[in-house]
């Protein structure tokens, strides 16, 4: 491609982007002068758009309506969310979960399938196989820390991942783009996205483990070595006195549930235990909180599910320790075991773009994915 050629081809990429999103949000069909005037963009623009949008398959054109006025019935136009599928995957210790969505992040289907220590490339193809459908794209996520290269490096859960090149091995076996990245910074970009607008945010997963991810200018915050937030890589590390080998440990055993629920009922000794285990996370917590600033801190993981006696006595328990009267509000995730499979499908649908809508750079449907209204 020429030096001259090059801004008029990134232009016509950028019309088409914004006459996909346009059509993609609409509830019905639109004329080119329903389009062009959408987009801001001339009437020829969006004809030359639309065929190459129609040859890509990502746009038909719909069948003509009787409009009550002589003459040859406006041509209409709708995104077709048909022409493709997208994937995504959650590696779990004992299941693999796969979530599959049309080109305009309709659900399609789901399936889980056992993990697999031994050919964990097998089990990740089988998920999505089992499905039915052949994606576009797929997103991982992945339950470890992630090296430069996006191969796990570390990996309590699922330590057969370690090494792995999952991306071009799955990549391999699907026949698309594979994008891989860790779960909980995954988890942490969905609830950016499905949260009330925020800029900045902090995820704290609470569930067996404690884990952070942050998310600053809308991207997930990485850092030099992909390490930014892994807290728990650090020497001697632990979030509170009880954890073993980062598993959070309670009086009621590894399950929190009957803790929370009698601390729920009034019980003052689970309150009381509830708020010990507030106060000793809490120091961590908040010097994260005063080196990044974010808005918001959305609390996730099957922990969260017990709202305000969990919540209240964390935010009394950093209210103690922040002292600069502008604490960020903390507050319940939308998604408590979705929010890393919506997080990869959102990763997939962001890389896959040009097998996906036949232009890159288009962002991905958040709003219209399968998720649970809060």
């Amino acid at each position: 491609m020429s030096t001259a050629e090059q801004p008029s081809s990134a232009l016509r990429r950028a019309n088409a982007r914004q006459c996909v999103l346009v059509l993609r949000g609409s509830d019905s069909p639109l004329t080119v002068g329903e389009l062009a005037a959408a987009t801001g963009l001339s009437r020829p623009t969006v004809d030359a758009v639309l065929l190459d949008l129609g040859q890509a398959g990502t746009v038909v054109q719909a069948p003509a309506t009787a409009s009550g006025v002589a003459g040859r019935p406006a041509r209409r136009f709708a995104f077709d969310p048909s022409a493709g599928s997208v994937a995504a995957l959650d590696i779990g210790a004992r299941t693999v979960r796969c979530l599959v969505t049309d080109a305009g992040g309709g659900l399609l289907a789901r399936s889980a399938v056992p993990s697999s220590d031994s050919d964990p490339l097998d089990a990740l193809a089988r998920a999505v196989r089992e499905t039915g459908h052949s994606p576009r794209a797929v997103g991982v996520a992945v339950p470890g820390i992630l090296g430069t290269d996006g191969r796990a490096a570390q990996s309590l859960v699922a330590p057969a991942l370690v090494g792995l090149d999952l991306a071009g091995g799955l990549s391999q076996r699907l026949d698309c783009p594979v994008e891989v990245e860790n779960d909980i910074k995954l988890a942490a970009l969905a609830e950016h996205h499905l949260g009330d607008e925020a800029d900045s945010i902090v995820l704290l997963q609470l569930g067996r483990r404690v884990s952070l991810a942050l998310v600053i200018g809308g991207r997930i915050l990485q850092g030099a070595h992909r390490l930014a937030g892994e807290l728990g890589s650090q020497r001697g590390m632990r979030w509170t006195r009880s954890s073993e080998r980062g598993r959070l440990t309670w009086s009621t055993g590894e399950e929190a549930k009957p803790l929370l629920d009698r601390a729920a009922d009034g019980d003052a000794a689970a309150e009381r235990e509830i708020e010990e285990f507030c106060a000793q996370i809490a120091p961590r917590l908040a010097t994260v909180l005063l080196t990044v600033d974010p808005e918001r801190v959305v609390v996730g993981g099957g922990l969260s599910r017990a709202g305000d006696t969990l919540l209240d006595p964390l935010r009394t328990a950093l209210g103690h320790l922040l002292v600069t009267g502008h604490a960020p509000e903390i507050v319940p995730a939308r998604l408590t075991t979705d929010g890393a499979l919506i997080g990869a499908l959102g990763l997939a649908f962001a890389h896959g773009s040009a097998r996906i809508h036949g232009i890159d750079g288009v962002p991905a449907p958040w709003t219209r994915f399968p998720t649970p209204q809060p």
